[in-house]
């Protein structure tokens, strides 16, 4: 794995990531799910090198090595990634987002419209306040006490949050191998091979302090208004996302590829919410510069 790199922002945050691949390869800014870090989208290096592209993946605040940001907005993100893509001398980019990583790819498609070439959500969350995804087909009962805690206040989330911290942080392995029995087949399949595995054990111990700070400020995210509508997204859309999801349901994937004008659903049938790991190689040169 490349060292991580940390920059100052304008506004004199720290931002985090980490950069792989040939610098004058495709670019494709990589975003990890909620909670997670760089860790989570950049391990597969091989992978990544094989696809022939750039990848940089850097933590959201809060994650990882990036300063936590107080009443940020999606908005605030897109804003992040410009910087860092300044900063690299990076001018025409692809993006994708992961599960809790895909409102924030979409962000910047949406809010970045002459530097993203494509945009890629894969298993990502759909705006939860628009009134179509009320139905409990599209939210998972944690997940939608989650999002209607997060709308009150996002500190009603934190002690949820700070006790996976601690418990992930202490016994990580233990917390991840008893969590298998509640995941659907395909991702305890994922989660089991001993290089995913060995991931979200490092990603557990290495969390930030702020990491649950930044977990339930991601939900009240996902939950409030994102500042722009996905249906004025005028940049390619390519939407990952497998039937047997049960974190973020399917029908958070057809609500994207309704809503985004042009947008392409690769449904995965008998995949769930880790499918990205099975399906990086394909993600990147589907959404690759050219």
């Amino acid at each position: 794995m490349p060292d991580t790199v940390v920059m100052n922002l304008a506004d004199g945050r720290g931002l985090a990531w980490v950069d792989i691949g040939p610098k004058r390869a495709p670019a494709v800014f990589a975003f990890h799910g909620t909670p997670g870090s760089r860790l989570q989208v950049s391990f597969q290096e091989q992978v990544i090198e094989e696809a022939g592209v750039r990848l940089i993946a850097p933590d959201r605040p809060g994650y990882g090595h990036s300063t936590y940001h107080r009443n940020r907005t999606l908005a605030d993100w897109a804003n992040d990634v410009a910087q860092l893509a300044d900063h690299l001398k990076i001018k025409r980019f692809s993006v994708i987002g992961v599960s809790g990583g895909g409102p924030h790819a979409v962000a910047c498609a949406a809010l970045l419209p002459d530097r993203v070439v494509a945009a890629g959500i894969v298993s990502g969350v759909a705006p939860f306040s628009d009134p179509a995804m009320q139905s409990g087909d599209f939210m998972i009962g944690v997940n939608r006490l989650f999002v209607r805690l997060g709308n009150v206040s996002q500190r009603l989330l934190q002690p949820v949050f700070t006790a996976q911290d601690f418990a992930l942080r202490h016994w990580p392995e233990k917390v991840i191998k008893a969590g298998l029995r509640s995941l659907p087949a395909p991702d305890a399949a994922v989660l089991s091979r001993p290089e995913v595995m060995a991931v979200f054990i490092d990603d557990a111990r290495r969390a930030s302090a702020t990491a649950p700070a930044a977990a339930a400020q991601d939900f009240a995210l996902f939950g409030g208004d994102w500042g722009f509508r996905v249906e004025d997204i005028a940049v390619p859309v390519h939407i990952w996302h497998g039937d047997a999801d049960r974190n973020v349901p399917i029908g958070h994937g057809r609500f994207f590829a309704e809503r985004i004008p042009g947008a392409q659903l690769h449904e995965c049938p008998g995949e769930a919410h880790l499918l990205a790991v099975d399906h990086l190689g394909e993600i990147l040169a589907t959404v690759a510069p050219v």
